[in-house]
C-alpha cells in the first residue's frame, strides 16, 4: 500500500487538526506507538485495547478522532462491532481504520460502507503517518 491514505470522500486542504485522539488496537505495541507518537506530534491521545473500554470511555471523554484495528482480539467482527456502535452514538465523530499488512480490500470497503471515513496502513512510514492522518481527519469532517 502507498502512504496515502485512502478515504471514502473527497476533502479539503483546511488547516483543521485534530487534537485528542482514541486509539483502538488490541496489539499492545502498536497502541504504545502511536499514543508516544500523537503525544510527540502535540496531540492528546488515549489507546484503548478493546471495544468495551473504548465505548466506556467515550460515554465520559470528548476526542476529536478514532483510530480503529477492526481486528480486535479473538472475535472476528469486534472490530465492525465497534464501528458500528461508535457510529451509531457519535455520527460526526471521525473514524479512521488501520490495516495490517496483507490488509483486505472487501473488509476495508464494507468498513468504509459502515461509516469508516478512511483507513491508513500501519506500515507506512512513521514520517508520513500524521500527515496522512490528518488529511483523512480533515476529509471526514468536510
Amino acid at each position: 500500500m502507498s502512504a496515502s491514505i485512502h478515504s471514502s470522500q473527497a476533502g479539503s486542504e483546511s488547516s483543521v487538526q485534530a487534537q485528542h485522539f482514541l486509539v483502538i488496537d488490541d496489539d499492545r505495541g502498536v497502541r504504545q506507538f502511536l499514543r508516544d507518537f500523537l503525544r510527540i506530534q502535540g496531540c492528546e491521545c488515549e489507546a484503548l485495547g478493546d471495544k468495551a473500554s473504548a465505548v466506556d470511555w467515550l460515554t465520559n471523554h470528548p476526542c476529536d478522532a478514532i483510530v480503529l484495528d477492526l481486528n480486535l482480539g479473538n472475535d472476528p467482527d469486534e472490530g465492525f462491532d465497534a464501528l458500528k456502535q461508535i457510529r451509531a452514538s457519535y455520527p460526526a465523530l471521525p473514524i479512521v481504520i488501520l490495516t495490517g499488512a496483507g490488509y483486505d480490500e472487501n473488509k476495508l470497503q464494507t468498513a468504509i460502507h459502515a461509516g469508516a471515513n478512511g483507513y491508513i496502513s500501519k506500515t507506512i512510514p512513521p514520517d508520513e503517518l500524521f500527515a496522512a492522518l490528518m488529511r483523512a481527519v480533515r476529509t471526514a469532517r468536510v
